[in-house]
């Protein structure tokens, strides 16, 4: 089961992102375990928790190295327009490329 969480601001925003890859997953028959996880919340998360991959929403690119120093897993930053659009697929596909 590969762990991986979807951060944005407040957590709040990416629910449809993460529902619709957990959707992809399941027909792919893909093992994953996607969650979503506000900044603060994800940078403890890592910190206790193994992942596999963390996907950054836009807004907080620029919250990457911070990211990357705390966690062994893949630290992939969303695209705004993949983002804007809900394009999970394009995601999915990227997600795993890495893992």
């Amino acid at each position: 089961m590969k762990n991986i969480i979807v951060v944005c601001e407040a957590g709040i925003t990416t629910s449809l992102l993460v529902t619709k890859l957990n959707e992809l997953a399941q027909e792919n028959e893909e093992e994953f375990n996607i969650n979503s996880k506000s900044t603060e919340e994800g940078l403890d998360y890592v910190q206790e928790e193994a992942v596999d991959a963390v996907l950054l929403v836009p807004q907080i690119h620029h919250r990457e190295d911070e990211y990357r120093k705390v966690t062994k897993g893949k630290v992939l930053k969303v695209s705004v327009s993949d983002f804007n659009n809900m394009n999970a697929f394009s995601i999915f596909e990227q997600l795993n490329e890495v893992i």
